[in-house]
């Protein structure tokens, strides 16, 4: 039995090989980037700090970003608080570490920043991730 197209085939399988990761790479950092771009744009203005406290990060060797608001006041803008809580689904873990002691009840209203950002920039990132391959194929 004889296979044909095989060294086309393992010629279009070493191109994806050496291409896809850094396409990959150069969409997380642009997509990161944006995020914290947007983020910022969005965030709510006081004295300005919580827009200057936001920062992107590449990690995983490129393959991962994180975008940070490190003023310590940042989750509460983005969730509220007391009875004005308000957690998008699939983020209760992250919101979690931030619950307060009840100690203290101000109901802040969440004035969301960062998630809306990572909402829409990570689906952008699928699509032309998926652009991206149709035209490596």
């Amino acid at each position: 039995m004889k296979i044909y197209g095989m060294v086309d085939l393992q010629r279009k399988l070493s191109k994806l090989s050496r291409e896809v990761p850094e396409i990959a790479k150069n969409e997380i950092e642009a997509t990161g980037r944006l995020i914290e771009a947007e983020a910022k744009s969005n965030a709510p203005v006081d004295t300005g700090s919580l827009r200057q406290s936001g920062y992107y990060e590449s990690i995983n060797g490129g393959f991962g970003a994180k975008v940070t608001f490190s003023v310590a006041y940042a989750p509460f803008i983005e969730f509220g608080t007391g009875g004005s809580v308000m957690i998008p689904d699939g983020w209760g873990d992250l919101a979690e570490q931030f619950k307060g002691k009840g100690i203290r009840q101000i109901n802040l209203p969440a004035r969301p920043f960062l998630i809306p950002a990572y909402a829409k920039e990570s689906k952008a990132l699928i699509g032309r991730l998926n652009k991206h391959l149709a035209k490596l194929t």
